[in-house]
């Protein structure tokens, strides 16, 4: 399968973008800037998916959830959160090797449907009690799909290609491990990047000898007789597991990671993040993640140039400007060279 990464991108009217494009995109894209100045919500932004609006759409409702802003009354359309008023959401982007294409959402309600999109509509909408509706437009074919609320689509489950740090683990770790272990090579990989943190680890198991009502994730050691919870492990260990796993189900696709240092001590930091380049190298991902620390660009710079990466590793700089917000491309040669001077680039 054909890795789709992107090499540019722009969105218009997202959150506090009025206008953002970035510009000569890699494989390993850091994002840095000030607090609130919209690191966050860059990511948030690639999060859509220019087939699967279903996708998609639970994307952006899970980023909600993420910073903890659950909408429970189902007459809120909660794509007003990412863009106020009556402005058109727009995506522009470009995958590499590929042409400019566009992706355009309208809000619309059930009053301002044409005859023909009533027509066109008229199943989803007996189906479904939700007033509000979107547009999507791409190219010359558009298609209406009706804004509901997650608890709504209980049965239906999606990756989500975020990974934020006050989420634990949720219903996509217990398939992960699943489908993993149906590969014995996959299994062994999987478990022999996880001994940088725990070295005597062996096995990975989904068992109720824990907590007899739930499922839960359990690991094995050598010299130990009782299993114990993932949930007992240490924040550098649980964060890698995380990231392997969003890994694997990010393959030929991208990756967004907020704060992709914390949980991990400085004296472990370069080895974690060589480990994440090397697995998203291996698996074609595309990974896009935020820092605040000094420390992580210097490490990942270090990382990079081990790995022999240098040529697919960015920092983007998010900055609030007279004139808006706006993002900066930095390739190595120019990070590394601020690095040295010892200049400030976060």
């Amino acid at each position: 399968m054909e890795a789709k990464h992107l090499s540019w991108f722009k969105v218009e009217n997202f959150k506090r973008f009025d206008s953002l494009e970035v510009k000569d995109i890699g494989q390993f894209n850091l994002i840095v800037g000030d607090n609130n100045v919209g690191k966050t919500s860059l990511l948030e932004a690639l999060l859509f998916d220019e087939e699967n609006y279903d996708q998609f759409l639970i994307n952006l409702e899970f980023a909600l959830e993420n910073r903890e802003l659950y909408v429970h009354n189902d007459k809120f359309n909660y794509i007003n959160l990412y863009s106020a008023g009556n402005k058109l959401l727009k995506y522009l982007f470009q995958f590499q090797g590929g042409e400019k294409r566009d992706l355009t959402i309208t809000k619309k309600s059930r009053k301002q449907l044409t005859a023909e999109e009533v027509e066109h509509f008229i199943v989803q909408l007996k189906l479904n009690d939700s007033p509000h509706i979107i547009r999507i437009d791409q190219g010359n074919v558009y298609y209406l799909k009706v804004v509901s609320l997650l608890d709504e689509n209980k049965n239906i489950y999606y990756h989500f290609p975020f990974l934020g740090s006050k989420i634990f683990y949720d219903e996509e770790t217990f398939d992960f491990i699943t489908k993993i272990s149906a590969s014995n090579k996959k299994l062994e990989i999987f478990k022999n990047e996880l001994k940088y943190f725990l070295p005597n680890l062996t096995s990975i198991e989904v068992s109720k000898s824990i907590m007899s009502d739930d499922d839960t994730i359990i690991i094995r050691e050598t010299g130990s007789d009782s299993p114990l919870p993932l949930a007992a492990y240490g924040d550098g260990f649980i964060k890698l597991f995380r990231c392997l796993l969003k890994m694997e189900l990010s393959s030929n696709t991208r990756l967004m990671i907020d704060e992709i240092d914390t949980g991990i001590h400085y004296s472990r930091m370069k080895e974690f993040l060589k480990k994440i380049m090397q697995s998203a190298k291996n698996k074609n991902v595309q990974i896009f993640a935020t820092t605040h620390s000094k420390e992580c660009i210097k490490y990942y710079t270090q990382a990079l140039e081990e790995l022999g990466l240098q040529d697919s590793g960015r920092i983007i700089r998010i900055a609030d400007t007279k004139i808006g917000i706006r993002a900066y491309t930095m390739q190595f040669a120019e990070f590394e060279s601020a690095m040295d001077a010892g200049s400030e680039i976060r």
